[in-house]
């Protein structure tokens, strides 16, 4: 009996982990976070990527719509210099790619970019989980940032 009590307990605590919060920082320097429920409440969006055991489809709010809950130029706010806008998206374990702002906005790029929370289906592994940057048509992955924890949205000079 004191086996599954502590299981139980385990999953019990492990449950908030999965609903992770995103942190955005924005070039002024304020900070949002994102709940998972905020983020759960976006629209969605697939891309499909290959891999050698066959296509991998993953699914979850294009990051335009992350950017827009979050307070960032998108759209037709992105003229002048959020044209020069770009995100640093980080991960858990302190791995980091950048997306030009142009490139995340659905409204100005012919390409989607995701903050998937799902793979074909199922909520992610956890390895790659709770969320993860997917671009599609990247011919690599290495862009695809696993366990995103936080975004910083800087300007270039």
């Amino acid at each position: 009996m004191k086996p599954l009590l502590f299981a139980g307990l385990l999953l019990a605590l492990a449950a908030p982990a999965a609903a992770q919060d995103v942190k955005i920082s924005r070039a002024d320097g304020t900070e949002v976070t994102l709940s998972a429920a905020a983020l759960a409440d976006l629209p969605r969006a697939q891309v499909t990527v290959p891999g050698d055991a066959g296509p991998s489809l993953y699914e979850g709010p294009p990051l335009a719509y992350v950017m827009r809950a979050a307070g960032l130029p998108v759209g037709m706010r992105a003229h002048g210099d959020p044209m020069r806008g770009y995100l640093v998206v980080r991960g858990a374990d302190g791995y980091a790619a950048v997306v030009s702002a142009v490139e995340a906005d659905k409204d100005l790029h012919k390409d989607v970019a995701i903050l998937a929370d799902t793979l074909d289906g199922q909520p992610l592994p956890e390895r790659e989980g709770p969320r993860r940057l997917v671009i599609a048509d990247d011919i690599k992955s290495w862009r695809s940032v696993r366990q995103v924890v936080a975004m910083d949205y800087r300007i270039a000079e």
